[in-house]
C-alpha cells in the first residue's frame, strides 16, 4: 500500500509532527478523497491537548477537507472519480488522501474554490445546528431549512462576530430574515461584517463583554444571541425574556429561569452526523457528542449548503493560505493555540511541497 505524508500525533498528548501514513482503501459506502485544501480549527489543537475525539493512535487530525474523488468503495453512490467535493470528517484531514463516508460528501459548485469550501464544514455546521436545528441540539429557528425568511423583523446579537463561526452566524441571521443583527467584535472587522449582513456594531475593545448589556444597542434586549465568545452569562443579560441563546461553549447549563426571566440556552456542537454515519473505530471515544439528531439535521445541511453557495446566499470565511504544504499546518496550529489568529480561516494545501 502506498504511503503519504501526514501531520501525526503519535500518542496521547504528543506533539504534532510531520510523518507518514498509509493511503487507505475505501470500504463499503466510503470514498477516498485526494485533499487539495484543508482548513484549521481551534478544536484541532484542543483535541491533541486534551486527548478528546481521537479514536486511535497514531492519529491524524483535521476535519475540514476539500479535494477530488480518487476512488469509490462499494455502494458509494452519487459521485465518480474526479468529482470536486468537500466534507466534514472526524479526523484524517492533515494528510494528502483521506477516507470520507459518502453520506457526508458534498459537491463543490462551479463558482466556488477548494479553499473557499474548506472553510465551511465545522464552522458553518456549528452555526447552522445551533440556530436552525430543533431541540435538543439547536434553538429550532428553522428546523426544516426554509428559504422563506421566517424571522423577518426580529433582532439578534453575535458575540464573537469576527470568528469563523461568527461570520457564518451573521449570514444565517440574514438568511432567516432578522432585521437587526448586532455584531460584537473588534472595530477593525466592522466593514467586513457589514458586508456579511451585520447592521449594528459594538467594539469589544471599547466595551468589555461584562458591560455589553448596558450598551444602547442592547436596549431593548434582543430576541436571540449566538455566543461564540465564551460569554454565556453575558449573553443571558443581553437577551429578552422568552428569548434564546446558542453558545459554542461545551457543557453549559441549559434552560434558565432567574429573576422571572425565562431564556432557552443550547450548547451548539458542529457535528454534521452522529456515530452511525461517522463510523468511529471505538464507541467510547471521549468528547464525541454527535447524535442521531445531528445525522438527521446534517442531511439538510448537505442538501442545502451547495445550493446556498451556488446562489451566493453564503460566502466563505476570509482565508489565509499557509505556505509549505503540510509543514505549514504545524505553525498554523501553534498560532491558533496562542490565540494570534483573528478574522481569517487558516487553510493549507497538503499536495504542495515544503519550501
Amino acid at each position: 500500500m502506498s504511503v503519504q505524508q501526514a501531520i501525526v500525533v503519535e500518542s496521547p498528548k504528543a506533539p504534532f509532527t510531520l510523518g507518514s501514513a498509509k493511503i487507505p482503501s475505501p470500504a463499503k459506502g466510503e470514498v477516498l478523497v485526494k485533499i487539495l485544501s484543508v482548513a484549521l480549527n481551534p478544536g484541532n489543537w484542543k483535541q491533541r491537548e486534551y486527548d478528546v475525539v481521537i479514536d486511535e493512535y497514531p492519529a491524524v487530525l483535521g476535519c475540514d477537507v476539500a479535494g477530488v474523488v480518487e476512488k469509490l468503495g462499494e455502494g458509494a453512490e452519487g459521485f465518480k472519480k474526479g468529482d470536486k467535493v468537500f466534507a466534514q470528517i472526524l479526523g484524517g484531514g492533515f494528510q494528502q488522501y483521506t477516507i470520507v463516508p459518502a453520506a457526508v460528501l458534498m459537491p463543490i459548485p462551479e463558482n466556488t474554490s477548494f479553499d473557499e469550501v474548506a472553510t465551511f464544514p465545522i464552522a458553518f455546521t456549528t452555526a447552522a445546528v445551533g440556530l436552525f436545528a430543533a431541540a435538543p441540539i439547536g434553538l429550532g429557528l428553522n428546523p426544516n431549512f426554509s428559504w422563506d425568511k421566517p424571522h423577518q423583523g426580529e433582532s439578534a446579537l453575535v458575540i464573537g462576530a469576527a470568528t469563523s463561526v461568527g461570520q457564518f452566524v451573521i449570514q444565517l441571521f440574514k438568511f432567516l430574515g432578522f432585521t437587526r443583527i448586532i455584531a460584537y467584535a473588534s472595530k477593525t472587522h466592522f466593514d467586513y461584517l457589514k458586508q456579511l449582513g451585520a447592521t449594528e456594531f459594538v467594539d469589544r475593545v471599547e466595551v468589555p463583554v461584562a458591560s455589553l448589556a448596558a450598551h444602547p444597542a442592547l436596549s431593548p434586549p434582543v430576541k436571540v444571541v449566538y455566543d461564540v465568545g465564551n460569554a454565556p452569562d453575558e449573553a443571558y443579560d443581553c437577551v429578552a425574556d422568552g428569548g434564546s441563546i446558542a453558545t459554542a461553549v461545551w457543557a453549559e447549563k441549559l434552560d434558565r429561569n432567574v429573576e422571572g426571566k425565562k431564556v432557552t440556552l443550547v450548547s451548539a456542537m458542529g457535528y454534521i452526523a452522529g456515530a452511525d454515519v461517522m463510523r468511529l473505530k471505538r464507541d467510547d471515544v471521549v468528547g464525541y457528542l454527535g447524535t442521531p439528531e445531528h445525522t438527521v439535521f446534517g442531511r439538510l445541511i448537505i442538501k442545502n449548503l451547495p445550493e446556498m453557495l451556488k446562489k451566493g446566499v453564503v460566502v466563505a470565511n476570509r482565508i489565509e493560505i499557509l505556505p509549505n504544504g503540510l509543514v505549514g499546518i504545524l505553525g498554523g496550529l501553534e498560532r491558533l493555540q496562542k490565540g494570534s489568529v483573528s478574522g481569517v480561516k487558516l487553510v493549507a494545501h497538503p499536495q504542495d511541497p515544503a519550501a
